[in-house]
């Protein structure tokens, strides 16, 4: 296994880092000997050829402290605002411009903002020259989706147009109409509707930069924090902290209460941008960043065949992206049998099995195999190996709860996340299919379907469409998206779970996770917690976040019980 550390140590090292930073810059000089302001590695630099890294949180509360409350406030010019506005609605541009951030109390300027996402921006109004929603730089625009695709995409509008309709005219009581899949509400933080509107800037989703215009600045140890769009999204914070309980690498993340320009406050979950901090905590190794436009194919030896497919977090940049070109390499020649034999010769096998194995348990849809390629990899340099990390899980834990180890996890039942020998497409509990699959019992469209088997297409938002397509929801989050990129699959995770020789670390794995996850009841006591940190805003009421809550609740202990009755 990587010497990874897990996601709670790494907040306790941050605060105890932070804390001696405080001291440091206090202090100034001690005994005589000069020294500098925090350095970001969490190591005192004392030659003169080093630059200082002055850390502007490090006095603050943990901005990851779930057991006190946080508040963030931007200042930004009307002016910059219509720049970020004009600038992607013109052409995708996501412009950065300076802002005034307040934390927890504490002023910084000059700090930089810009847009982040792809699909989830799509509420912005970026057009194309007809006229229709624009498909992402370098993909097909959506009139050319084959009609399975629209097909799929029309069912599940239709299922949550229904819910919204309902939400509009007050009709969201506790009823299973209402309700996403899994138990999960159609117009909130579960995995349902995403709002990002054009007039309403509170709503938009926020890369913050400390360092983008003064060099050697961070906050608490990171260069950037994300703003994550939809409220209150307690499936993806549920998730995370799933992630980081098992052991496994994940993204610190917290609720907060945000405010622009002095309007009225609303409910938002901050994350942890991994940075070249976050990578040198992880050991001895270099950090890559899957661009959703990557194919994990191989494209040759030149290196510069993969610009922008993947995208180099740490490390000195000369040739640090080899150990992936050696992989693809090789996955495109190995016969199934020298990939049984010869995988561990290349990736961390246990940590991998570790990982597919989480993203299944959390039925999220959109990981390395999904349309938004969402995931890191970690090369280590002391075992040769390369492992996966998880990001961006605002797709998980709000599908179907029935899906078993072998059930593929897909939106619409397209993507490919691979399915293992002797998988089924529809679960052994009765009456109940896996997500994405087509039932003989799907309803024709303008019918409000089953919501059970209905594939889970996850958050989704309306908006303007091209003449005879389909008014849908919100694409999956493409992250920031600069090319082009599939509606899925990848050939690791598929080859990984299509062989034999791996179903008894999988299932091992699996099965252990299920018990420290649901099992054990973890699940339950980390909502408990997360509930309880949930801010009540302007725009967020205690009502509705209880019932986000409750939904998430149901839906736990739906998987819970799915998942025990398939080991029974």
């Amino acid at each position: 296994m990587p010497s990874f550390e897990s996601a709670r140590w790494r907040m306790n090292r941050r605060l105890f880092l932070g804390t001696s930073a405080a001291i440091i810059a206090v202090g100034g000089v001690l005994g005589g000997v000069q020294v500098v302001p925090y350095i970001s590695s969490g190591e005192i630099q004392t030659s003169a050829s080093s630059t200082a890294t002055i850390d502007v949180g490090a006095g603050n509360v943990d901005i990851f402290d779930t057991s006190v409350s946080h508040e963030i406030s931007l200042q930004v010019s009307q002016e910059s605002l219509d720049e970020m506005l004009a600038d992607y609605q013109e052409d995708g541009s996501k412009t950065w411009v300076k802002a005034t951030i307040t934390i927890d109390g504490v002023t910084i300027e000059n700090v930089g903002i810009r847009l982040k996402g792809n699909s989830t921006l799509s509420g912005l109004g970026r057009t194309s020259e007809e006229g229709g929603p624009q498909a992402p730089e370098g993909v097909e625009e959506f009139t050319d989706l084959s009609e399975e695709e629209i097909a799929q995409f029309e069912e599940q509008f239709a299922a949550q147009q229904e819910t919204t309709d309902a939400s509009e005219t007050g009709e969201t009581a506790e009823t299973e109409e209402t309700r996403g899949p899994g138990g999960g509400m159609g117009g909130g933080g579960m995995g349902g509707m995403t709002s990002v509107d054009a007039d309403d800037v509170s709503t938009w989703p926020l890369l913050i930069s400390f360092d983008k215009y003064e060099d050697g600045r961070v906050y608490q140890g990171m260069t950037q924090l994300a703003l994550r769009p939809g409220t209150t999204v307690v499936n993806e914070a549920m998730a995370l902290a799933l992630t980081a309980e098992t052991g496994q690498v994940s993204q610190q993340s917290s609720f907060t209460t945000f405010s622009l320009n002095d309007e009225p406050s609303t409910t938002r979950l901050l994350l942890e941008h991994p940075d070249e901090n976050y990578a040198d905590e992880l050991g001895n190794g270099v950090l890559f960043k899957a661009d959703s436009n990557s194919s994990f194919t191989y494209q040759g030896e030149d290196q510069t065949e993969y610009d922008g497919q993947f995208k180099q977090i740490n490390g000195d940049g000369n040739g640090d992206i080899q150990p992936i070109i050696n992989l693809l390499k090789w996955l495109d020649t190995a016969s199934d049998e020298e990939f049984a034999e010869h995988l561990s010769d290349y990736v961390d096998v246990e940590s991998f099995a570790r990982y597919v194995a989480t993203q299944n348990l959390l039925v999220n849809s959109d990981d390395m195999a999904g349309p938004g390629s969402n995931y890191y990899l970690w090369y280590d340099y002391g075992t040769g190996l390369i492992s996966v990390i998880s990001w961006d899980l605002n797709l998980a834990m709000s599908g179907s709860t029935d899906a078993g180890p072998d059930d593929e996890i897909s939106m619409g039942g397209g993507g490919g996340g691979g399915m293992r020998p002797g998988g089924t497409t529809d679960t052994e509990i009765e009456g109940t299919a896996t997500e994405g699959t087509a039932t003989e019992d799907m309803p024709a469209m303008g019918e409000m379907p089953d919501m059970e088997n209905m594939p889970d297409m996850g958050n989704m938002q309306q908006r303007e469409r091209p003449e005879g397509m389909p008014d849908m929801g919100e694409m999956p989050d493409m992250g920031d998206r600069e090319g082009g990129g599939s509606m899925g699959g990848n050939q690791l995770k598929e080859r990984f779970l299509a062989s034999d020789a791996f179903t008894e670390i999988y299932e091992q794995v699996y099965w252990e996770l299920y018990e420290e996850m649901y099992g054990s009841g973890t699940a339950i006591e980390l909502l408990d917690e997360i509930a309880a940190s949930i801010p009540e805003t302007d725009a967020v009421t205690a009502d509705e976040i209880a019932t986000e809550v409750a939904s998430m609740r149901e839906w736990i202990t739906a998987r819970t019980e799915a998942l025990a009755a398939l080991q029974e």
